[in-house]
């Protein structure tokens, strides 16, 4: 009984663990199956959540169009936001024309930068570009993300220049001082033993133009202008022609360098080569080896120590002429006298009378004295330095130099003869020769107290002697006239202004050969004097029947008595300047 009731609970025991377990497989699979209908639901509704936003986000896409920017939008730093794109390329055109109309970009070769102004090459389709940007911002799908955009941050795009003429660079770069520069290696050629020796490939560097305008194309589409750009080069042989420029040279002679206070100039020898055979030689020779130019020489005409010794040998002419009247006309001719002396003509230079002198200010010592303004004596700054310029034309004229500019004076002066005085004027008339030899020229001018003096060194090659002359081409006789003058008696005259005849004179310069030939006899110079009436101071008047017999009586008196008195008024007078 006893098994029979333990069998019994085991029963029991059994059949309630396998309902338990058959209840525990049924809950299970049960919240299996409301798990998984969960998850359907999740992905359902992540599904039409995901539907519903695709389709809200097409229609805010449909509603933005695509006719105009989003606002907040610039480019270049213009803001186009809300413009059509045709309005907006407009601007950006307009400030294209603007900020490029002169732009260069820096390109740097041989330790120095250059600038090469592209602004005629750049180019710009601002209506693409900007059609573009705004293809791609309203394309349908982005357009809500650009609405978006254009409420927060905004948007900022670039559009930069384009070489539109790639030939404008090249001609740029081509015509730019770049090219200028030697590239010549410094070893890329040698001189030994009268020969030119090059090295095939080696000695110079060229320009490799179309690198750098690949380079510079570079720059330009990123918009970047300030980054220095390095010229690429490449190696080639050594110009020959650059070569023959520097090694090339005529024979030289000696020489004054007036940039270095008249130093000689050492003689030098000319120096050649065949060009097109050294060309030739170069071209068939193997790389890296030496090819041998022969040099031609040329002596120069004359030594340096020759030309040393011929440098003023000779006393080409020396003139001399009396210094009368005022102190401060001594003083003024001692001033110009001094500032002429020492001066060096090289063949062919010129030397201005007015700029030898200078100024006539009191600041350069020079003083007030006699001189001609319109025909008057009148007291002028600098007054007798005339004196001066005449003795240094006699002097040219005797040493056979070419004569520029002369004038003469309004009447003859005393100290040279009628036809050969040469007057002068700051800021007027001038006196102007020439050094017409073949070696320099010294001028020394002096005054001693006495006289003064002009004196032509030079080289004299063939000997010559010069003989001048003058031709009194036509006269105007002066009137003799009567004023009035209160204070002396009736019977009084005093003579008032010297007289002086009007002149027309031709002058003329012979030059002889050493043997004494003549080489040539040529007109030099017209000068034409003005007449001065005589004038009288008198008492009273004659009487207009007696004007005659007076005018008569005084002439022959002043061709007589008063001989004396009217020369040394005449010399004083024409003394002035």
């Amino acid at each position: 009984m006893a098994d029979e009731r333990r069998n019994g609970h085991t029963t029991e025991n059994r059949l309630a663990q396998n309902r338990q377990r058959a209840s525990g497989r049924s809950g299970r699979r049960a919240s299996e199956q409301w798990r998984k209908r969960q998850q359907r639901y999740r992905v359902i509704s992540w599904i039409l959540t995901a539907v519903f936003m695709v389709i809200f986000y097409a229609l805010i896409c449909a509603c933005v169009g695509n006719r105009k920017l989003y606002k907040k939008t610039t480019i270049n730093g213009l803001d186009v936001g809300g413009m059509k794109s045709a309005e907006a390329a407009k601007s950006i055109n307009d400030q294209f024309r603007r900020d490029y109309s002169s732009v260069g970009i820096q390109v740097k070769l041989d330790d120095k930068t250059y600038t090469l102004d592209v602004s005629a090459a750049l180019d710009m389709d601002s209506e693409k570009s900007v059609q573009k940007i705004q293809d791609d911002s309203h394309s349908f799908w982005r357009r809500g993300y650009g609405l978006l955009e254009s409420w927060t941050l905004g948007s900022s795009y670039d559009i930069y220049p384009y070489i539109g003429d790639s030939g404008i660079i090249t001609t740029a770069i081509e015509s730019s001082d770049m090219m200028k520069v030697d590239l010549d290696i410094e070893d890329g050629y040698r001189i030994e033993d009268k020969n030119l020796i090059v090295t095939k490939g080696k000695g110079s560097y060229r320009i490799d133009t179309d690198k750098l305008v690949t380079r510079i194309k570079k720059q330009i589409a990123k918009g970047d202008y300030g980054t220095v750009v390095e010229c690429p080069v490449v190696s080639a042989d050594v110009d020959l022609d650059e070569v023959y420029k520097k090694v090339h040279c005529e024979p030289q002679n000696p020489t004054l360098d007036p940039d270095k206070n008249y130093e000689v100039v050492e003689a030098k020898d000319g120096v050649d080569f065949d060009l097109e055979a050294a060309k030739k030689s170069l071209e068939s020779a193997k790389k890296g080896t030496d090819v041998s130019i022969p040099l031609t020489y040329t002596p120069a005409d004359m030594s340096t120590e020759e030309y040393r010794k011929m440098l003023f040998r000779d006393e080409m002419s020396s003139y001399s002429t009396e210094v009368e009247g005022s102190e401060n006309r001594k003083t003024n001719v001692k001033l110009a006298a001094q500032y002429c002396d020492g001066t060096i003509l090289m063949p062919g230079e010129s030397f201005s009378y007015n700029l030898g002198v200078g100024e006539l200010t009191e600041e350069r010592g020079f003083l007030p004295g006699p001189s001609y303004a319109d025909g008057q004596s009148v007291m002028d700054m600098g007054g007798g330095i005339c004196q001066v310029s005449s003795t240094m034309y006699m002097a040219c004229l005797y040493a056979n130099l070419e004569i520029d500019e002369r004038h003469c004076h309004p009447y003859p002066s005393s100290y040279v003869p009628a036809g050969l005085d040469a007057t002068v004027a700051w800021g007027g008339c001038d006196f102007v020769f020439t050094n017409d030899t073949d070696y320099p020229i010294k001028i020394s001018t002096s005054y001693d107290g006495y006289s003064t003096s002009c004196t032509i060194w030079g080289t004299i090659t063939e000997p010559f002697s010069v003989e001048l002359y003058t031709e009194t081409v036509e006269t105007e006789p002066y009137e003799t006239k009567y004023e009035l003058d209160k204070s002396l008696g009736k019977d009084e005259q005093v003579l008032d202004t010297v007289g002086i005849e009007g002149l027309t004179v031709q002058s003329y310069r012979r030059v002889y050969d050493g043997d004494g030939n003549v080489i040539s006899d040529n007109p030099e110079a017209i000068s034409v004097y003005s007449k001065r009436d005589e004038v009288y101071k008198v008492g009273k008047l004659p009487k207009d029947k007696d004007k005659d017999k007076d005018k008569d009586q005084n002439k022959d008196k002043s061709d007589s008595s008063d001989t004396d008195k009217k020369t040394t008024e005449s010399e004083s007078d024409t003394q002035e300047e």
